[in-house]
């Protein structure tokens, strides 16, 4: 048997590339809109904001066309046979509106089961299925500027699964909520949980608009008012790459109904040494790409002595996490006695509907 190569493990370098791609993803307006272009846009009708998407109705199962038929409908493109991403948000389209009419069953699958029996397959039929460019990513945007900029569906029209539905867990004290930006954290945010019941979630590396939408839906279930204030805690990278992850899902929070947040950043310089700093701090890339963000940043957040550097989340001893994080929030929680009594009611709520779903399963 062929011995398997063992898999390198992501160095700093690599790991601050990856993230550093993410965010110039994310800062794109096809990935994550502009608020102030969202209010605009909701303000067109819609029809008229279809038909400037190029989005229209059709009969035939667009998916499901021979080459011929898609190529003639939605090409010819500049780089493929057919117009990628006006096929693309046509197809997501139509698949709602099927499912929303019960024409067709909710997909109950991930986000990426839909690019394999959908989109996947149509691109390839018609040529147009790239080796070189990431089109799954494309189909993700496609859906973000379909939910989030056009305002046209929700991902639960759909019936996808979120598959960071277990980084999250909403506390009794629901209107705090304390997020990093790294799976790794997450234990972390566990671990201050249980003495602080607030709510923590982890963003897996980057915000999934997917995931907000669902947390957001989450919250409504258990008859939280949307409307109270909400103060968000984030652990996430003092660099311009994490006040972009950061700021995504803030904006996609307000964006699903948390209209009303506050928010305080955990890491910044002020919690390290001076020799701390001296130690982990790193430059930042300054590609043309990013050169008027990092400005921006700089500008906001002052740098390391007002230099384009950055410090990680992962750099501070996480027993200060907890000694910086739990301070910020006495004067917003309730007593012990109130969390001991929200606990109490809360597991009684969930002893009373097992109670109820048992005497209905015997009946």
């Amino acid at each position: 048997m062929r011995e398997k190569t063992p898999v390198k493990p992501k160095t700093f370098d690599t790991m601050q590339e990856e993230k550093f791609l993410r965010a110039i993803a994310i800062s794109d307006q096809g990935w994550r809109p502009d608020p102030e272009k969202i209010k605009v846009q909701k303000a067109i009708p819609i029809d008229v904001r279809l038909r400037r998407e190029g989005i229209y109705h059709f009969e035939e199962t667009i998916h499901q066309q021979p080459k011929e038929w898609l190529k003639k409908t939605f090409g010819p493109g500049r780089e493929y046979p057919v117009n990628v991403s006006k096929l693309i948000k046509n197809i997501i389209w139509q698949a709602r509106n099927k499912i929303v009419k019960n024409e067709q069953p909710p997909l109950k699958g991930l986000i990426r089961s839909f690019w394999y029996s959908h989109i996947k397959p149509a691109l390839a039929r018609c040529d147009s299925l790239s080796q070189d460019t990431d089109q799954y990513s494309q189909m993700i945007k496609m859906f973000v500027r379909l939910v989030e900029y056009c305002d046209f569906l929700r991902y639960k029209d759909f019936g996808f699964v979120d598959e960071n539905q277990h980084d999250r867990k909403i506390g009794i004290n629901n209107h705090i909520i304390f997020f990093a930006e790294k799976a790794g954290h997450y234990p972390l945010l566990e671990e201050i949980a249980q003495s602080t019941d607030v709510t923590i979630l982890s963003l897996g590396g980057q915000p999934s608009l997917l995931s907000a939408e669902y947390f957001v839906d989450e919250i409504k279930a258990q008859s939280i008012d949307v409307r109270k204030s909400f103060y968000t805690f984030s652990l996430v990278d003092y660099d311009t790459s994490g006040w972009i992850i950061r700021d995504a899902f803030l904006n996609d929070l307000k964006f699903f109904g948390l209209k009303h947040i506050q928010h305080q950043d955990l890491i910044l310089p002020k919690i390290f040494t001076a020799e701390e700093i001296e130690l982990n701090k790193f430059p930042l890339r300054n590609p043309k790409e990013m050169e008027a963000k990092n400005k921006k940043w700089l500008k906001e957040s002052g740098g390391i002595n007002g230099e384009l550097y950055g410090l990680e989340a992962d750099a501070v001893p996480v027993p200060r996490i907890s000694q910086l994080f739990i301070p910020k929030i006495k004067d917003l929680i309730g007593s012990t006695e109130d969390i001991r009594k929200g606990r109490a009611l809360k597991d009684l709520t969930q002893a009373l509907e097992k109670y109820i779903l048992a005497r209905l399963r015997n009946e």
